[in-house]
């Protein structure tokens, strides 16, 4: 059996590590969180932050907003916060309704309180190796390939996913470790080959246990990124979980994976941006 990377562990330990250090500041840092009433999935995860954040020493603020709110007037709000001296960071809900564009939301929000590092000026900085913010999904799954401990440098590292916040930060984060890195997709030619070379496999397809045992070099660790939701309500991940733990030396389970770090990851990337400002 593989060793299991607990999401939850390292989570504790980051929060426990920020409590600590919140207690020194002289001003207690704030986020505010910006989601639709439509979507129900965030505004569970946003109230369940809410409470995480509090419990730690930050404050933290709910916009529920109507999904009829006009793309002029959600970047207003934005605007509105980007100049609020009491607003530390700002986290938006992703993905946004259709009817809003989300490049002007990220031309928008400003990167000085941008903590989910979605700016194109943050997400450059990633690129060139300028910034200790990212995504903080890409953040938490680097988190938890520092802390099963393997060689990163010279490693082969596969990313199976593209996306500009998840896959793409991601690949840069283990390249700046000097890892030899791959980025892989739904239309890449022979996929299976391509992941059994790789000592670090990420996935983030969306497509539930897309990943099965034959994709697995022996000893790899396993990163799986994804969460999906069945007709039964169970979580599952891109990887088929059973099969891979056969050949994998470090695997994260889900749930109780990668998506258990993220919250922890925000308030790290939250301290930072409010050190920045004060």
């Amino acid at each position: 059996m593989p060793n299991i990377l607990d999401g939850r562990e390292l989570s504790k330990k980051i929060k426990e590590r920020i409590k600590k250090e919140i207690e020194l500041f002289e001003r207690k840092p704030r986020i505010d969180f910006l989601y639709f009433e439509d979507d129900k999935s965030t505004e569970v995860y946003f109230t369940r932050a809410k409470k995480q954040a509090e419990s730690i020493g930050i404050i933290a603020s709910l916009h529920n907003l109507p999904i009829n709110t006009s793309e002029k007037d959600f970047l207003t709000l934005i605007e509105y916060l980007n100049n609020e001296k009491e607003t530390s960071g700002i986290m938006i809900q992703m993905p946004l309704p259709k009817h809003i564009n989300k490049k002007n939301v990220y031309e928008t929000i400003s990167p000085k309180k941008d903590v989910d590092s979605i700016s194109h000026i943050n997400l450059g900085k990633i690129f060139i190796g300028g910034s200790n913010l990212a995504p903080c999904t890409a953040k938490s799954a680097f988190a938890l390939i520092e802390e099963s401990g393997i060689q990163i440098e010279g490693s082969n590292a596969v990313v199976v996913g593209r996306s500009e916040i998840v896959g793409k930060p991601l690949a840069h984060l283990l390249l700046q470790k000097s890892a030899t890195v791959t980025i892989a997709h739904s239309k890449t030619k022979n996929l299976k080959d391509i992941c059994r070379n790789a000592d670090i496999l990420c996935v983030s397809i969306g497509q539930s246990e897309f990943i099965t045992g034959e994709y697995i070099k022996e000893g790899a660790v396993v990163i799986d990124i994804g969460i999906n939701v069945l007709d039964d309500g169970s979580l599952k991940g891109d990887v088929n979980f059973e099969e891979a733990s056969k050949a994998a030396s470090y695997i994260t389970p889900v749930p109780n994976g990668v998506g258990s770090v993220t919250v922890a990851i925000l308030f790290e990337n939250l301290i930072y941006l409010h050190k920045n400002l004060h």
